[in-house]
């Protein structure tokens, strides 16, 4: 009697490990300045298009998350409202259309995925973006490093990317079931990370990452219930960081020394700084809200709002450079309105809410795609604070692609979900 042949693994097949690469490729694709990057997302959008035309399962999917599908059309029309509103260049359109695009490649993520592959290529991903830093900082002797997607004016957003990865290794390294040489890659994936983000001397995004690296912990301890571990594992990360910033950079404690003394100094006549600067850009999107809170300025146009108060007196010269206020949520208010702000808030909320609902999954790989999507959402929510998270198309595309993916791969209804979701 011959014995049954064994099913083939379906995450091994040829197209599976092909659209697990591109997957995995575009966090890094998306943070250098390559226009060839714009080959593999036209991959994934093809392949989107033709996943939800001809399967049920993906568009079932896309129904489970109508309410993150419909409030990333609005995004777009709105834009298209408000652009043709305020009668400006459709070259403004151009990040809101992203919305779009990469609400077509999430189908990718509805597939068979191997997303132990992919999770590997990340820490890979994470070790490239802290090496450059590192790189630049101690060898081409750069006082802050900036990453490999522009100079210095992009190291907040890189920083953030760079941190978001961090925690995706985090999240598998403290997995119990994980081989060995894996472990070992995202312990230095971390390392690496962590200290590369460090040297960008970026104190926004520092600080959202403290609150996200403890929703993981969290996460982990409540579905596994070890927590020696985990904090074992927190200890070592904070005498890390400890030794990196006392004995590595001082740059990064003198930086936030300086600031509540810019703040309690902070004046019209006294707007020079980084907090200061920010202090007073937050001021004038607040005024452009005020008087326009139904359509704002116009879409990117907080610039000529700012320079048109500083040339009549109204805001201080030190602004006049900005095209953003630092602040996404301001921004949102000043360019856009009330609606805009809306639009914001629930694209961050929504997914927010749809991956908290699925943290205690019994799929082990649903679970690890919620809190990874947790902790992005987290991220951005905080950085957001402190600096534009979309006004660039990395981090933008970053957020993006990832959330709008990893919902459309936990999107499957409780009933159907076990069996047919993340593949390992």
């Amino acid at each position: 009697m011959t014995a049954a042949t064994p099913a083939a693994d379906p995450t091994r097949s040829w197209r599976a490990l092909l659209l697990s690469a591109l997957v995995a490729i575009i966090p890094i694709a998306v943070s250098v300045p390559w226009k060839i990057k714009a080959l593999p997302i036209l991959v994934l959008v093809i392949t989107g298009i033709v996943m939800l035309i001809t399967r049920a399962e993906t568009r079932l999917r896309y129904r489970v998350a109508w309410a993150i599908v419909v409030i990333c059309v609005l995004r777009f029309a709105y834009a298209v409202f408000n652009i043709a509103f305020h009668r400006l260049g459709w070259n403004e359109l151009d990040l809101p259309a992203q919305t779009l695009v990469f609400l077509v490649t999430a189908a990718v993520f509805t597939g068979r995925l191997h997303w132990r592959g992919i999770w590997t290529f990340f820490a890979v991903t994470t070790l490239v973006l802290g090496g450059s830093c590192i790189v630049q900082r101690h060898i081409m002797g750069v006082d802050r490093a900036y990453g490999i997607n522009g100079g210095d004016w992009s190291a907040i957003e890189f920083t953030m990317v760079t941190l978001c990865m961090t925690l995706f290794s985090i999240i598998r390294l403290i997995q119990p079931r994980i081989a060995q040489g894996e472990r070992w890659l995202h312990g230095v994936a971390v390392a690496v990370g962590a200290y590369g983000a460090i040297l960008t001397h970026s104190r926004g995004p520092m600080l959202a990452f403290i609150p996200a690296l403890l929703i993981v912990i969290a996460v982990h301890i409540r579905r596994t219930g070890k927590w020696r571990g985990a904090l074992v594992f927190v200890g070592v990360l904070v005498v890390g960081v400890v030794t990196a910033t006392t004995a590595l950079d001082h740059e990064v404690v003198r930086r936030f020394s300086e600031v509540s003394g810019e703040m309690s100094t902070f004046s019209k006549d006294n707007s020079v700084g980084p907090v200061r600067e920010r202090m007073a850009m937050w001021q004038s999107a607040w005024a452009a809200f005020c008087q326009h809170p139904l359509v704002g300025v116009g879409v990117d146009q907080f610039g000529a709002y700012t320079r048109a108060r500083v040339a009549s007196g109204e805001a201080s010269e030190s602004i006049a450079k900005y095209d953003h206020p630092h602040n996404e949520y301001l921004e949102a208010a000043a360019t856009g309105g009330v609606p805009a702000l809306l639009i914001v808030l629930l694209l961050f909320a929504l997914p927010a809410v749809h991956f908290i609902r699925r943290l205690g999954d019994r799929d082990e790989w649903v679970a690890t795609l919620a809190t990874a999507g947790l902790a992005v959402v987290t991220m951005y929510v905080l950085s957001a604070m402190t600096d534009n998270v979309f006004y660039r198309a990395m981090p933008h595309s970053f957020f993006l692609f990832l959330v709008l993916g990893f919902v459309m791969a936990t999107a499957l209804p409780v009933s159907t979900r076990r069996g047919t979701a993340a593949s390992d």
